[in-house]
């Protein structure tokens, strides 16, 4: 029988995250090289889509001059995934079928077990996870200031998605805290093709984001955010919201003045 280009990712996913090393300095993470096998990548970049389908993310990082954000955003619920045309919409849903998955999950949660058992004090095996996963597309004016990330988030990971290798320069800066409150840079990403980085997140886990300038091309990326789950109530409520949002979306023609996802994403 043949595999489903969800089985296919989410094996080739795991192999990745299980095979790359976590490096402690300046906090647990992954650099992760060749997330996507080889010839899914460009039929990721063509289905990315349009700006109209993105919503604008308010936060004081992103605002422009204008008032506008520099930040654009498109959560990768079913809801939103509806509303793209059938090629892009049985790809993204094959994708999310991929990355949700318990496999992946179970590979990141065994590479960062450390990490969340020492911040949740109890075994990794018994904390419960749950993905959220979004498109963002950055553009001239955007930047993001140091900042360790949410304490409701467990595991961070971005996909870059460049054409080429011209952005290179756009990656997230990693950096370390010395005990006055300055910080370091210890590591910058390298904003290529089919790549990405995952960290635990931790009240150490500083990173940002150097400004786009006004020339610089959209910075595409995809992330899977790790969230601990807060239960079935505050979970169903999130998500309701997030199925509310996708269909004022919808009813304004793709357009709306407001996301809801949190200040800060990397």
């Amino acid at each position: 029988m043949q595999t489903s280009t969800s089985e296919r990712l989410a094996a080739h996913l795991r192999a990745v995250i299980e095979r790359t090393a976590v490096d402690a300095n300046p906090f647990s993470h992954q650099v992760l090289s060749g997330p996507w096998p080889e010839d899914l990548y460009p039929r990721l970049l063509a289905a990315l889509p349009t700006n109209d389908y993105y919503r604008p993310l308010h936060h004081s990082d992103a605002r422009l001059p204008d008032g506008t954000s520099a930040r654009l955003q498109f959560p990768l619920i079913d809801a939103n995934i509806d509303r793209l045309p059938p090629p892009q919409r049985d790809l993204w849903r094959e994708v999310i079928r991929a990355l949700h998955s318990p496999a992946v999950i179970e590979a990141y949660r065994e590479r960062f077990a450390p990490d969340l058992e020492r911040l949740r004090g109890v075994p990794a095996g018994s904390i419960r996870l749950r993905p959220y996963t979004t498109l963002f597309r950055d553009i001239g004016g955007y930047r993001i200031s140091i900042h360790p990330d949410s304490p409701r988030k467990a595991i961070t990971t971005q996909f870059y998605l460049p054409a080429d290798d011209s952005q290179r320069h756009l990656g997230t800066r990693f950096h370390s805290r010395a005990a006055d409150g300055s910080y370091s840079l210890e590591r910058t990403m390298v904003f290529a093709p089919n790549t990405g980085y995952a960290f635990a997140v931790t009240p150490h886990s500083h990173h940002s984001v150097a400004t786009l300038e006004p020339g610089d091309r959209p910075r595409d990326s995809l992330m899977i955010i790790i969230n601990y789950d807060r239960g079935v109530l505050v979970e169903g409520v999130k998500s309701a919201q997030k199925q509310v949002r996708a269909w004022v979306d919808r009813l304004r023609g793709n357009r709306t003045a407001e996301a809801g996802e949190g200040r800060y994403e990397s």
